[in-house]
């Protein structure tokens, strides 16, 4: 039985983001404990205005002004529960259907 892919999570920690508190978000996501997943830091997304920005890959999830609160959603819903969360998606990146 193959595993499942191993899954990146990478957070903004580029100007807009971090004064929107992108920081936290990075911490949040740190603190959890979730197999076949590494956290990143990453530099500008190109999606200023939207942060703090967090994608998920490589599943290409591109995550919106998401704080602490939000990121737990993620690991728990997305990361553990392999359900990507629409209501946080990027619209210009994700139309929903």
């Amino acid at each position: 039985m193959d595993s499942p892919p191993k899954r990146q999570v990478l957070v903004c920690q580029y100007r807009t983001c971090l004064k929107d508190g992108a920081d936290r978000v990075l911490a949040t996501f740190q603190k959890e404990s979730i197999p076949n997943v590494t956290i990143k830091a990453s530099g500008c997304l190109g999606l200023c205005g939207s942060g703090p920005m967090v994608v998920v890959l490589p599943d290409n999830v591109y995550y919106w002004h998401i704080n602490p609160k939000k990121a737990k959603a993620i690991v728990t819903t997305h990361l553990l529960g392999n359900t990507q969360i629409e209501s946080l998606m990027h619209p210009r990146l994700h139309p929903h259907r």
